[in-house]
């Protein structure tokens, strides 16, 4: 009798140790799900009879995680019988919130079963399913709207350039066109070649000398400068801003073209750009060439008027 008491002792001692194993796992496993994901989800599992107070009555839960810790979220029967006697529909019935911690070793075994775990991480999945499907339809509609956007500028672009008698424009533009959906590294070069020909185009039908250094910052410089500008004095500043964002704009393109595009032995080791630069830097020239054309369009026409009176 003796040997057999002190067999069940110590297979109940292993119980003991094992089921102290289990609770620090699920622990440690709600630390692992704050450390992934934060506050950032949000699941539960299905609901499980946790206690029985009688055939199928009792308290029922499930496990859940909410952004900070794994805990249990559990009602009981008679609150169902109470709820469905007032009419309260299945979806609006409210849950108890207990941590882990709190919860007694008989709730904690049917929790951390298998099955209740697999069923958590089955929700998780599920969230991040439908968060994914989410963003993917959000990302298409705004993909759809950039490239609507993209191509009212490349045909304000094409017929801001109709107006004018220069081939070599035209042609310019037709490549950078080309060689944005081709490759994003040939784009990046063309697009900053395009812009430097349009300043090219202005200063030179405005009789401006061009600068010593025909890259793409002096002669966007010189091209700002030659033409005429509103004389209102309260929007001075605002003007200001303005030519200096479209020099920082520019500028920019033209250092991704310096370490990104075909020109200028651009730094091979470095890994190519996503098609979406080159975009960027086709519609960035385009709009700042857009413009430049229509101040210099403007200038001409008040200079034609004022020479007319």
């Amino acid at each position: 009798m003796k040997n057999s008491l002190k067999a069940l002792s110590a297979q109940h001692k292993r119980v003991q140790a094992k089921r102290e194993a289990l609770f620090a796992k699920a622990h440690e496993l709600s630390a692992v799900l704050t450390e992934e994901f934060g506050a950032g989800i949000y699941a539960s599992g299905t609901d499980r009879m946790l206690s029985l107070t009688g055939p199928g009555e009792g308290t029922y839960g499930r496990l859940a995680y909410d952004g900070e810790e794994l805990r249990v979220i559990y009602r009981t029967t008679d609150e169902d019988l109470e709820d469905g006697a007032n009419g309260v529909p299945e979806d609006e019935r409210g849950y108890h919130l207990r941590p882990l911690s709190s919860c007694s070793p008989e709730w904690l075994d049917r929790l951390l079963e298998p099955t209740s775990v697999d069923s958590l991480f089955a929700s998780i999945s599920t969230v991040l399913h439908e968060r994914e499907a989410q963003v993917d339809q959000s990302l298409g509609a705004l993909d759809k709207l950039l490239a609507a956007e993209s191509a009212e500028i490349e045909a304000q672009m094409t017929g801001s350039l109709k107006g004018l008698n220069n081939d070599t424009l035209k042609q310019n533009w037709a490549a950078v066109l080309e060689a944005t959906h081709l490759e994003t590294a040939d784009g990046l070069t063309r697009s900053s070649r395009m812009l430097e020909s349009v300043c090219t185009a202005i200063l030179n039908d405005r009789g401006v000398e061009l600068p010593s250094d025909k890259s793409l910052s002096p002669l966007l410089k010189a091209c700002i400068k030659s033409l005429s500008w509103p004389e209102a004095k309260e929007a001075l500043e605002d003007f200001n801003q303005l030519k200096g964002g479209l020099q920082s704009i520019c500028n920019a393109v033209g250092s991704l073209r310096t370490h990104f595009g075909t020109a200028h032995g651009a730094s091979s080791h470095l890994p190519p750009l996503d098609p979406e630069f080159g975009i960027l830097a086709k519609n960035a020239c385009a709009t700042a060439a857009i413009f430049l054309l229509s101040r210099h369009k403007q200038s001409q026409e008040t200079s034609q008027v004022a020479q007319t009176e």
